[in-house]
């Protein structure tokens, strides 16, 4: 199974750890499921988008090529080619 997984936290995912002032319980549980998964055998891709530095604020030339269907902004037309790779679907 290939699981994607989206994490937005200002510490990114490495607030996982228990460091005073600079944790997120978030980020905790998405490396637990993160090694849970892994030791599963499942394969895990984790997009971690302030790590990434991901602006999701749209321009207006963003907003006209979305109703197109046409990209301008690689890193979200990448966000959303892994996203169709994973088997399994969150509800």
């Amino acid at each position: 199974m290939h699981v994607s997984i989206v994490l937005d936290h200002p510490y990114t995912l490495e607030s996982s750890k228990n460091v005073p002032h600079k944790r997120s319980y978030c980020a905790a549980l998405a490396v637990n499921a993160i090694d849970t998964l892994k030791a599963q055998n499942h394969t895990v891709d984790v997009i971690d988008l302030q790590a990434d530095r991901y602006n999701p604020v749209i321009t207006k030339e963003g907003l006209t090529n979305w109703r197109t269907k046409e990209y301008v902004d690689e890193q979200s037309q990448n966000y959303l080619l892994r996203l169709k790779k994973a088997n399994v679907k969150m509800k």
